[in-house]
């Protein structure tokens, strides 16, 4: 006894097992994490070294030659690159996707031991390179916290407060994985401005000064009293704990003579670098911290954490603490719109069914499987570690017309039964066994489209994964329910053509009428095969010219309320520069009523922040708010190239601009940089990029140093007191640290003073000692020079780099990018030099590649799924005709409404794969078994076949392209992916169904001479006959 007709003859059985579906896809439920992505994990490591004070070429040839022959050998590297600028050099390695967690550990295992074998690096480098592991670093920060003053409190003041006492409580809370900032200033430390004068005629040299502060703040242990009764330990406490004692430390004594450090030099508490962050907020100085959530940890509910923490947080009544930026109001936002369009749908598939089936009471068969096959769902998503995500709430929305299909067949098909007169009980068993091999070959058809995504790895397996296997599952439920519960509620809810409804019987004539007219057709159609294929091949050309032109892109840009804005200036240009000028820029968000909040930083050089008013407040896009705002800059801030991105809401963390790699095999870094400047030109001429930039662009003021060696031999002055009096006087030697009676500890930095250092004339004032004694001008040892140079020093796999970097302007997508890069730049390199690109321009090559493979494994299991299923290679050859038509369905709807080809539209594509092929299981199983039950032939079995399937492909088409309306339509956070997703399914069923009406039928006919001659039938045949 199969399983349908156990379910009908104890329905109790069948109610039990979908009700126990429901209670597990419940508690499951309360489980489930919240992202907006699933995750992505990007196996990387960054090597990190830093010299103060040292040049980027003396990073690059003494410190990254190092590094990357340290880490050729590495197994499984996908790239590997090297940035050096002023101070500092980083090794960034990026291993391949497939790499699994156990090779991953040992590679940063080996790659921390062989960094750790270099045992030839500069002296001057006080601590060893440090080996990170970036692949779990989260995104972009979740939450931005802002800080401003309300009364009477100094810089400082603020400063500590945040970085002492509040940052230990955000970073105490569960969840939260980092604190970034605080921004807006700088800690705090105690600078002894040397006085060259007074040091000359005093004979006190900066080693001097420099030794006395190291050696009173050195740190000892005393041991213990042993007594007779007891024992006593010693606590030593240091005698300078404020700055008028560091003042008064002696520097030296000689016969009576006292000289201090404040006899030599200026001792303040200041900030700790001469140039401070500064952040305003709306135009008011202010700070501000962001938080960063676990990766494993649900941002929504972190967020809340976090603001429950700031609410029970004290602060004086002088600050005044805002989250102005919240990461998880766009997730959440995303959510409950998914979870809205999930409400529409299934109103609307509910509509749906009930029109066509005339009946509430026949409706409610169907749609009792959308709460089963939705809710248990979430079961198997808790047993796989997935998420609710907006993949897998899009996959959720899309089985809503999906899992009523195989419903539909089964009430459809026992209908039919009971129309001939047969009691509802028999048409429901005898119905049964028709319909157990084409819904199992429909629910197996479907997973197998997404099956082999399982065997994939790298960015497109791991954003498929999750949607895939949910949308999956949901069939795979479907198709348990539809033989468990629908027969047996067919059984007993069914009623006699007599006794149905006039709704019923309308709706059943006009289906007749339709069958009828199609009937027609598709007769007249059979005389027209050559022009209906003739309009297939056009329709198909029409397609793929649509695809090459289409803008392709990885992510579609959604709309987060979010713009950052990046100012680009001379790279010499000093603070006063960016603060005039940057509030001039300011000056143009001021005034903008989309504009709800803007955030100014600026360091190195201005970056603002806009937050945009909620989405259901303003009437432009972000886009439109973006086009606007930079149309203003452009005529009146002429000092900055002003760039304008919309930030990214989601966990990935990935590129999103135009990345460039120039190299060259021939190790002239000259020839490099001349092409790399012809680039930027010509970049710079394209509208679809801004913000263009250059790393071997020579805009660095820089001054050359050298050492005359011969002039310190013969003056009897040792070289490294020359070289220690260089670093202490012109650069900044931390000399030790001093903790203060407020329990602060803060570094003690020496330098000279920032008046003596306005220009080189200084070093005739600046002494060495010799070593007999006598004080020498440095003047004497060193020569002079300025010149321009590169700021960054980059290699990429090992050869001299320069890359180009730019942002892509809304309105352009990354194929767009790419092609006028491929069309323009290759004339503009020499022999020897070529170009790759990376990126987010590689990403979508990655992802395209994936997708290809993935295409065609998906065609390729759905075929052998048919073939074991039909016996024959040639019925699932018929049934797949249908598949290239519904996807230039597809593809002309993205066209014509303006879409690209992006991750959501490929998931589109996809599935419907697996769609279109349930209309031609239908039409040829019912086909092969008129010939087989009746010795039909096989244009008469077509014939029939089509009449007595169209309702069902009918009904199960219009409650798919209905259900995927809402999706087109979709508006509010997160809507531009569900409508590229919506299109494609709606324009691809409507032209798919089309077709597979009259095509299927026609090469069913077409090819029974095949079908007779199939290879699988013969032996089957040759089998039987010698039995």
């Amino acid at each position: 006894m199969k399983l349908p007709e156990v379910c009908i003859k104890h329905p109790v059985l069948a109610c039990v097992m979908s009700i126990a579906i429901v209670l597990i896809g419940l508690v499951s439920l309360q489980s489930l994490p919240i992202q907006y992505f699933p995750d992505h994990r990007s196996p990387n490591a960054t090597v990190s070294a830093s010299i103060p004070g040292a040049s980027a070429d003396f990073m690059s040839n003494n410190v990254a030659d190092k590094l990357i022959s340290a880490a050729t050998g590495l197994e499984s590297v996908k790239t590997m690159n090297t940035d050096c600028q002023e101070g500092s050099c980083k090794l960034q390695i990026f291993f391949k996707d497939n790499v699994s967690e156990v090779k991953y550990a040992s590679l940063m295992n080996n790659l921390r031991s062989k960094v750790e074998a270099i045992n030839n690096f500069p002296p001057s480098m006080i601590d060893k390179p440090v080996v990170t592991d970036d692949s779990s670093e989260n995104a972009l920060p979740s939450n931005i916290i802002t800080f401003e003053a309300t009364g009477k409190i100094t810089k400082r003041q603020m400063y500590n407060l945040i970085s002492d006492q509040l940052i230990p409580q955000f970073r105490h809370i569960s969840g939260v994985g980092g604190v970034w900032g605080p921004y807006g200033g700088s800690s705090q430390a105690l600078h002894v401005w040397l006085n060259p004068e007074k040091m000359m005629a005093l004979g006190i040299t900066a080693n001097d000064v420099v030794s006395t502060l190291s050696k009173y703040n050195a740190t000892f242990t005393a041991g213990t009293i042993k007594g007779q009764a007891r024992d006593f330990s010693i606590n030593p406490v240091n005698s300078v704990s404020s700055v008028a004692d560091v003042r008064n430390l002696v520097v030296r004594y000689d016969n009576g003579n006292i000289v201090r450090v404040g006899d030599v030099a200026n001792v303040v508490m200041d900030d700790s670098t001469d140039t401070p962050s500064i952040l305003h907020i709306n135009g008011k100085l202010g700070m501000s911290i962001q938080t960063l959530p676990l990766k494993s940890e649900n941002p929504v509910v972190v967020a809340k954490r976090v603001k429950a923490a700031m609410a029970n947080m004290k602060l004086p009544d002088t600050v005044k603490m805002k989250m102005v930026y919240n990461q998880a109001d766009f997730i959440q936002a995303s959510i409950d719109e998914g979870f809205k369009t999930l409400v529409e749908a299934i109103v609307l598939v509910g509509i749906v069914v009930v029109i066509f089936l005339g009946s509430v009471r026949f409706a409610l068969i169907p749609l009792i499987t959308i709460p089963v096959c939705v809710i248990g769902v979430f079961a198997v998503m808790a047993a796989l570690g997935f998420s609710i995500n907006v993949l897998t709430i899009l996959a959720i929305i899309l089985a809503i017309g999906l899992v009523v299909d195989d419903a539909i067949v089964v009430v459809e098909n026992c209908y039919r039964h009971i129309e001939q007169g047969k009691p509802p009980l028999k048409a429901a068993l005898e119905s049964s066994r028709e319909i157990i091999a084409p819904v199992i070959a429909m629910t197996l058809t479907l997973a197998a489209v997404f099956f082999p995504i399982g065997l994939m790895s790298g960015l497109t397996a791991d954003l498929f994964h999750q949607f895939a296997f949910t949308l999956a599952s949901s069939v795979l439920i479907s198709g348990f329910v539809a033989l468990t519960l629908s027969p047996m509620m067919s059984a007993f809810i069914l009623k006699p053509a007599s006794h149905t409804s006039k709704w019923f019987n309308w709706v059943d004539d006009k289906l007749d009428k339709t069958t009828h007219y199609y009937l027609a057709l598709l007769k007249k159609a059979f005389t027209k095969k050559a022009g209906l294929m003739v309009v297939a091949v056009i329709l198909i050309a029409m397609a793929s010219a649509a695809t090459w032109f289409m803008p392709k892109t990885l992510l579609p840009v959604e709309d987060t309320g979010f713009i950052s804005v990046t100012a680009k200036a001379s790279s010499s240009v000093g603070r006063n520069y960016h603060l005039q000028n940057n509030a001039q820029l300011n000056s143009i968000f001021k005034g903008d009523p989309d504009i709800a909040a803007n955030m100014s930083y600026i360091e190195s050089e201005p970056e603002n922040h806009l937050l945009l008013t909620p989405w259901n407040e303003r009437k432009d896009s972000i886009e439109e708010i973006i086009s606007r705002l930079m149309a203003k800059a452009k005529q009146q801030v002429l000092a900055y190239k002003v760039s304008m991105s919309v930030r990214a809401a989601d966990n990935l963390n990935l590129p999103t601009g135009l990345v460039l790699e120039l190299t060259t095999v021939n190790k002239d870094i000259k020839a490099l940089g001349v092409s790399a400047a012809k680039v930027k030109e010509v970049l710079e001429r394209y509208s679809g990029v801004a913000n263009v930039n250059n790393s071997m662009q020579r805009d660095k003021l820089r001054f050359d140093l050298t050492i005359d060696q011969n002039a310190a031999v013969l003056s009897n002055v040792d070289y490294s007191d020359i070289t220690s009096a260089l670093s202490t006087f012109l650069g900044s030697v931390k000399a030790a640290d001093l903790k203060m009676k407020d329990g602060y500890t803060y570094p003690i930095q020496v330098q000279v003073n920032r008046k003596s250092l306005s220009d080189f004339k200084v070093l005739d004032k600046l002494y060495v000692m010799s070593k007999a004694g006598q004080q020498l001008p440095l003047s004497q040892f060193v020569s002079i020079k300025q010149v321009t140079a590169e700021s960054h020093i980059k290699t990429f796999m090992g050869l001299d780099n320069a890359e180009i970097t730019a942002d892509i302007m809304p309105g352009y997508s990354a194929s767009d990018v790419e092609t006028y890069v491929n069309q323009h730049i290759p004339e503009l390199l020499q022999p020897g030099q070529s170009y790759q690109f990376n990126g987010v321009i590689e990403n979508l090559h990655e992802s395209s590649h994936g997708m290809t493979l993935l295409f065609g494994m998906a065609l390729i299991f759905i075929f052998l799924i048919l073939a074991a299923q039909f016996e024959s290679f040639i019925e699932p050859l018929i049934i797949l005709l249908t598949v290239p038509l519904c996807l230039v369905g597809a593809l002309l709807t993205l066209k014509v409404f303006g879409q690209s080809l992006n991750i959501y539209s490929k998931i589109g594509l996809l599935t419907l794969v697996g769609l279109v092929t349930k209309h031609g299981i239908l039409l040829v199983e019912f086909a092969n078994k008129q010939q087989k039950e009746k010795g039909l032939s096989a244009y008469d079995a077509a014939i029939e076949s089509a009449k007595s399937r169209l309702r069902p492909i009918l009904m199960t088409s219009l409650t798919m392209i209905i259900g995927s309306l809402p999706l087109a339509f979709a508006v509010g956070p997160g809507s531009v992916g569900r409508i590229n997703i919506g299109l494609v399914l709606v324009g691809g069923l409507i032209l798919g169904t089309v077709f597979s009406l009259f095509l299927v039928p026609i090469a069913y006919v077409a090819m029974a001479k095949l079908r007779e001659q199939d290879i699988i039938k013969r032996l089957k045949q040759l089998r039987t006959s010698k039995a």
